[in-house]
């Protein structure tokens, strides 16, 4: 879960269609960025700054890119394998 989800969810006055709609997206844009299935654009990054007053910031989305290559990273490397000799 993202940052700006458990913001969302600590704050149980958001719905997520007036949010999507405060930040001019639909809400199916908002619910796949919540989803972390899309990273917001810079633009929309920003708005997302503004609107939650600075509680959500940039920052956190270059963050949770860096953990999730990092994430990627340790999948994706070769195993240790011994050498079978004949």
């Amino acid at each position: 879960m993202n940052v700006f989800a458990k913001w969302m969810l600590h704050k149980k006055d958001r719905k997520q269609k007036i949010v999507a709609e405060k930040l001019g997206i639909s809400r199916s844009t908002l619910h796949d960025i919540l989803r972390k299935d899309q990273m917001p654009s810079l633009k929309l990054a920003y708005a997302i700054q503004d609107y939650t007053e600075g509680d959500i910031t940039l920052y956190d989305w270059i963050d949770q890119r860096q953990q999730e290559n990092k994430a990627s990273t340790k999948v994706a490397t070769k195993p240790n394998t011994k050498k079978i000799n004949k």
